[in-house]
Formats: structure tokens, C-alpha cells, sequence
């Protein structure tokens, strides 16, 4: 689960992908986030709580409670890679039925591995998040 009191640290994301033991995991990660790098132009950012992440947008909930938040991010684990997707995913069946092996929740797409998915693709998808995302937050 996401915890919105996340801030950005001056952490070093590649230290994080190099502290999980598991060498396709790590090469994984790095290929992701030279993915994000690619599609958001922006430096990756380690923010409190393993996420890594590219821009940033400002968000406000109904109750008035405000912060920041990535465009685009992942967590990456030792069990997985989670892409977080803040508007959830049904603006983006048509890119999901050729993405390849992915477990979708709420706002969560999990990969086990990168060679089950179609990188393309998944490159192609990422950018349609972002470019909506910082459409949607006029890049706050």
C-alpha cells in the first residue's frame, strides 16, 4: 500500500537496487528505471519507503489533506516490481492486452519479470501514463 506521507530523499535509487539480493531482480530494476528515465526526461528519485520515482505532481483529497507525489514510480523488491499507477487502468485496456504477463491491482501493475512482458509495449504504456499524468497535474 502506498503511504501518501512519502516525501523525496536524497537516498540513491541504484544503492536500493543494489541492496536486493537477486541478480535478475536488480537487472530488472535497473532496466525499469532507465525505462521512466527515458519516457519522463527526469533523474529518478528515491522517496521515502523504497519508491522510486519521476516528477512529481501535487495532489489535494476531498478532506483537504495535501502533498506530492510521482508522475510516474516503481517499488522494486525481492519478490517483484511494482509500477505505480495513480488513475488506475481502465484508460489503458487497449496497451494492457498486449503488455504480456502482469497482475493488475487497484493502481498497481506487478511484474515478476521483465522477459514476460512485451518491453515495448510497456515503454509505450508508461508514456501515455506520464504524458496523462502531467496533463492531468500540469506537471506541478
Amino acid at each position: 500500500m502506498i503511504n501518501f506521507d512519502t516525501i523525496p530523499t536524497d537516498g540513491d535509487p541504484q544503492q536500493l537496487i543494489n541492496s536486493i539480493n537477486h541478480t535478475r531482480r536488480q537487472h530488472d530494476s535497473k532496466t525499469l528505471l532507465a525505462m521512466m528515465e527515458k519516457v519522463s526526461g527526469e533523474k529518478a528519485v528515491l522517496w521515502a519507503g523504497d519508491v522510486i520515482g519521476f516528477g512529481r505532481y501535487h495532489y489535494t483529497y476531498k478532506t483537504g489533506r495535501q502533498g506530492y507525489w510521482p508522475l510516474i514510480s516503481f517499488t522494486p523488491s525481492l519478490q517483484s516490481l511494482m509500477i505505480n499507477v495513480m488513475t488506475g487502468f481502465t484508460d489503458y485496456e487497449a496497451q494492457l492486452k498486449n503488455i504480456g504477463k502482469a497482475k493488475l491491482t487497484e493502481n498497481a501493475m506487478i511484474l515478476y519479470t521483465l522477459s514476460d512482458v512485451n518491453r515495448l509495449v510497456l515503454e509505450n504504456f508508461l508514456q501515455k501514463v506520464f504524458d496523462d499524468m502531467q496533463a492531468k497535474h500540469n506537471n506541478a
